[in-house]
């Protein structure tokens, strides 16, 4: 089915803030998504941080004080999970369950449990995300990605990439637009200290969503800018 097309021109940039949360303990996890949405900011809580052999979700889950992503991470795109695929989609799926905002599913996992998961999502986005930490690839490969992650279930989709230099980013960014014309929701930006202005500049193109830690400790990926200093560029381009 052929996506809708929507007006995008007379959008205005929107800075939607996103605190990845790297905790090892469930407590810990729910003491900073509180914080965050105390501060009207977003969560991602990284379940592949957690070390508890049997985290309790439900715990960590047991209400929405703020809008919260679950992931996942596959270790093969930057994450520290070190179990089963089995587990790592179980633990994705009980998330779904306790009625996360968003639940980030790779483009790279088992397709069949990604149509799981767009059938009985309720009201829980999916983004379906792609990241490459080696590097950007040629615009042939990303408009391929592009092209795939379009024809997929998903209510976003967020695409990343490591910058080797700094032409990498304009790459990246341009997906952006492309993307938004065809109606669909996306994130874009490269990783890196070559990539930090992308982080800058993905919003202003509209960039549906920007990853920004409390502190440099709590970064989740190379090149991330805290929440201050985000807001402080941001505002200063605005």
């Amino acid at each position: 089915m052929p996506h809708r097309k929507q007006k995008t021109e007379n959008r205005k940039p929107l800075l939607r803030i996103c605190v990845p949360v790297v905790e090892a303990t469930v407590n810990r996890a729910r003491g900073k998504y509180q914080r965050a949405a105390r501060k009207g900011l977003w969560t991602e809580i990284r379940l592949d941080y957690l070390e508890e052999p049997t985290p309790d979700l439900q715990k960590l889950f047991r209400s929405l004080p703020g809008p919260v992503i679950a992931t996942n991470r596959r270790f093969a795109e930057g994450g520290r999970w070190t179990g089963t695929e089995a587990g790592r989609l179980a633990l994705l799926a009980e998330a779904l369950n306790l009625g996360v905002t968003c639940l980030d599913v790779e483009l790279a996992a088992d397709a069949s449990f990604r149509r799981e998961v767009w059938a009985r999502r309720g009201k829980t986005r999916l983004i379906l995300s792609w990241h490459d930490f080696t590097g950007t690839p040629d615009a042939a490969r990303l408009d391929a990605v592009l092209d795939e992650m379009l024809a997929s279930e998903a209510d976003v989709i967020k695409l990343v990439a490591l910058a080797r230099e700094p032409a990498d980013n304009l790459r990246m960014l341009s997906l952006i637009p492309r993307a938004r014309a065809q109606g669909k929701d996306v994130i874009a930006f490269c990783m890196g200290p070559w990539g930090k202005w992308s982080r800058i500049a993905a919003p202003l193109l509209g960039s549906w969503l920007s990853f920004a830690p409390f502190s440099k400790q709590g970064a989740s990926a190379p090149g991330q800018l805290t929440v201050n200093d985000l807001k402080r560029v941001w505002n200063t381009l605005k």
